[in-house]
């Protein structure tokens, strides 16, 4: 606890002094990012100049929280099960902090912004869980040591290239983005205060859109048409890994395992150690729907999808431990004040089934899927 005192006083100076002297050391600036039922913050220093000329540094301070309704499809021994009749859902709290830095390597001269960077990055997570709203779920009978919460440490190490370009007035996206992140959490790293957390993630991602129709008439119902593909692995090993690493699909910015990536099946299910996971879109930007003084408030849109994953290590899954879900479906969204998108989904299971054996699933989300 000591620890987690020195990071806030920590915290409260660098935020102080990067708005106090940002004049003297850069510019200082907020990223939010909102969550599903929460938000994430960096507190954003580019050092001026950098370390390396003509390419950025940034220092980012990281601070969340969020609540979330999740799935535990185990059985006491933490075995993978699907049998109706058991309660598998649980409400979670969770908060996180980070501090780390972003050092470009290469530079994009168009956008003005690092085409190669490498992120270093220190993060901790403290998760409650709760057996709220006569959930009684089966997570609370297990034998896991983080069936009640957990405090664990971690250090990530990311290579980020980043080709991507967004169009504000048409809502149009293309370019290319990869991801290649470490992230480690030994047991050592004070992480046996509060249950116990010793494992290592690897994951590596390739996203590319590719542009198909754009236009700026102001009369075209829609504005902008392209196709979004997202492909990547993720391994998590360890003695002992926390549901939150176990149950996500990615590092730096994690999302829900290949239950709820691959949409119309249960999010957090099929939390196995290894996941491929491929997303398929085709998306359509509508006109922006504005005040009568010309303030943007809607961008609204639709899609069509395709996902598709497998996945293996599921302990009691069958009999081998691995499997292939497939879905397709559509979604509706709409971009509020450009802070992000809410999304109606409706999916079809192709292969696989859901446990309630329903031939189609709604879920409501914040953010886009990749």
């Amino acid at each position: 606890m000591e620890n987690k005192k020195y990071f806030i006083l920590f915290s409260l100076f660098f935020i102080f002094s990067a708005s106090v002297f940002s004049n003297e050391l850069g510019q200082f600036y907020l990223e939010p990012h909102l969550t599903p039922w929460g938000l994430d913050t960096d507190f954003c220093l580019r050092l001026e100049p950098g370390f390396f000329e003509g390419r950025d540094t940034i220092l980012r301070l990281t601070m969340g929280s969020s609540i979330n309704w999740l799935g535990y499809y185990r059985d006491e021994n933490d075995i993978y099960t699907d049998e109706r009749e058991l309660n598998y859902q649980y409400t979670r709290l969770n908060a996180n902090w980070g501090l780390g830095i972003e050092q470009g390597l290469l530079w994009d001269s168009y956008n003005e912004r690092n085409l190669l960077s490498l992120f270093l990055r220190y993060r901790g997570v403290r998760v409650w869980n709760f057996d709220m709203f006569d959930q009684d779920s089966i997570l609370f009978d297990s034998i896991r040591p983080d069936k009640d919460g957990i405090l664990y440490n971690t250090f990530i190490i990311s290579l980020i290239l980043d080709k991507t370009l967004i169009n504000n007035e048409t809502g149009l996206k293309k370019g290319v983005y990869s991801e290649l992140s470490v992230e480690i959490g030994p047991k050592w790293f004070f992480n046996d205060i509060e249950s116990i957390a010793d494992f290592s993630k690897l994951f590596m991602a390739v996203k590319y859109f590719h542009s198909i129709y754009e236009t700026a008439d102001e009369d075209k119902f829609i504005k902008a048409i392209y196709l979004g593909d997202s492909v990547g692995a993720d391994y998590v090993l360890g003695d002992n890994i926390p549901l939150p690493a176990r149950q996500t699909f990615g590092v730096r910015k994690p999302k829900n395992a290949c239950g709820g990536m691959v949409r119309a099946f249960e999010k957090r299910r099929f939390d196995s150690e290894i996941k491929i996971i491929n997303n398929f879109e085709c998306r359509f930007i509508m006109s922006q729907i504005k005040t009568s003084k010309g303030t943007k408030i809607f961008r609204p849109g639709f899609l069509g999808f395709f996902d598709s994953c497998y996945f293996d290590k599921l302990e009691g899954y069958k009999n081998d431990g691995r499997g292939v879900l497939m879905s397709a479906g559509f979604a509706v969204f709409s971009e509020f004040l450009f802070l992000g998108n809410c999304m109606l989904t409706v999916g079809f299971p192709i292969i696989g089934k859901r446990i309630d054996e329903s031939p189609m699933a709604f879920s409501l989300d914040y953010g886009l899927h990749f």
